[in-house]
């Protein structure tokens, strides 16, 4: 028996969806199965969407594939069965049918290994989307007047900080503390992953968990798991889950900016904690690197769900002959080209990002050899 052969073996047994797998209608209307044992989303294309309620368990995989090669459409019979091969081990691999998926073997372990190179510190959600609960209400019930005061914080925060930069810095200048900045940051942080949560939960979909993660042990990120948002259809909605935690450091950085303008003598020292805001304000937004809200602002505005895992997918095909799911091979050439531009844009910043953090701390490790 070939090795062909027995990857293949798995087609002979009747082909059905795990129990736990259900059909949603997720972002933009898009179909989605969700895995409610491993909380992970699955988008379909139109065709798969027909093929779904075809897996039963009624029928083998060998039986779908030969009524697959008889099939007859508009443009008479035509063989489908390659397009239903490749969308049944796209199912397979993405733990959706009762089949469990094929082990990794060579390159895509490998990669699957680099990129869980980010160790995480993990608190379960379920007491903050209680204590979230109040605020997400106001929000569902009056998103227009929220709306309204976001932009109001937005440009008040704007006009603080452009005049506290503005104004020329005092002659004598005490140092920081440095304790108090970094405790300011980190309230600040804490703050912004609640804001993700409470528009999470008054679009009906509470967090799962919020934490902090080390990408590649070198870059620290605070998160909350918003996988749901996957749910909601509305691109506006979804936008505003990205954006509310931006919109809560440049509150913060538009508090410092204030602070500095009523006396810019005795608030001078806020004028750290003001560029370490700025600082990470413009990270935040930049959609080049990984899990920004920037990232998923843009994401959401082009109508794409995981842009980056796809991009990622799509280069790895070019530079690597990785094969591609049924899904990125039915996309428009237009779509391709924003796969590749996205993707070899961020693969490069990112790359440069953490060579430039991996230097900085070969610096630190030879300062304290020597």
């Amino acid at each position: 028996m070939s090795a062909e052969q027995s990857t293949l073996d798995w087609l002979d047994e009747p082909v059905e969806l795990a129990p736990e797998v259900e059909l949603v209608d997720g972002a933009d209307g898009h179909p989605l199965l969700f895995n409610a044992a491993s909380g992970t989303y699955v988008r379909l294309s139109p065709t798969g969407v027909r093929v779904v309620p075809l897996l039963d368990g009624s029928r083998t995989g060998t039986a779908l594939l030969d009524a697959a090669r008889r099939s007859r459409g508009p443009d008479g019979t035509r063989d489908r069965s390659p397009v239903l091969l490749s969308f049944l081990t796209d199912l397979r691999a993405a733990g959706v049918l009762c089949v469990p998926p094929e082990p990794l073997r060579g390159r895509h372990l490998a990669l699957s290994w680099l990129f869980r190179l980010t160790p995480r510190l993990r608190i379960p959600a379920r007491h903050l989307n209680l204590l979230l609960r109040p605020p997400a209400l106001l929000l569902a019930r009056f998103p227009r007047a929220a709306f309204a005061v976001a932009v109001l914080v937005a440009v008040a925060a704007t006009v603080a900080i452009v005049l506290a930069m503005t104004l020329p810095a005092p002659m004598v200048f005490a140092g920081p503390s440095w304790l108090l900045l970094i405790a300011a940051l980190l309230v600040q942080a804490t703050v912004h992953e609640m804001g993700h949560a409470a528009v999470c939960q008054s679009l009906g979909v509470p967090v799962r968990e919020a934490g902090v993660k080390l990408f590649f042990y070198l870059l620290p990120l605070t998160y909350v798991d918003r996988t749901d948002a996957y749910r909601v259809r509305s691109r506006t909605a979804r936008s505003a889950v990205a954006l509310v935690g931006p919109l809560v450091d440049l509150a913060a950085a538009g508090l410092s900016g204030a602070l500095i303008v009523v006396d810019p003598v005795q608030f001078g020292w806020l004028r750290w904690l003001l560029g370490m805001q700025l600082f990470v304000i413009l990270n935040n937004l930049n959609p080049l690197l990984p899990l920004t809200d920037g990232h998923h602002a843009m994401e959401a505005a082009l109508g794409e769900l995981n842009l980056r895992h796809r991009a990622f997918a799509y280069l790895g095909h070019l530079l690597f002959r990785m094969p591609l799911s049924a899904a990125h091979r039915a996309v428009t050439p237009a779509r391709r080209r924003l796969y590749l531009t996205y993707g070899l844009i961020s693969a490069t910043y990112l790359l440069l990002v953490l060579s430039l953090i991996a230097m900085n701390y070969y610096r630190l490790l030879a300062q304290f050899t020597h």
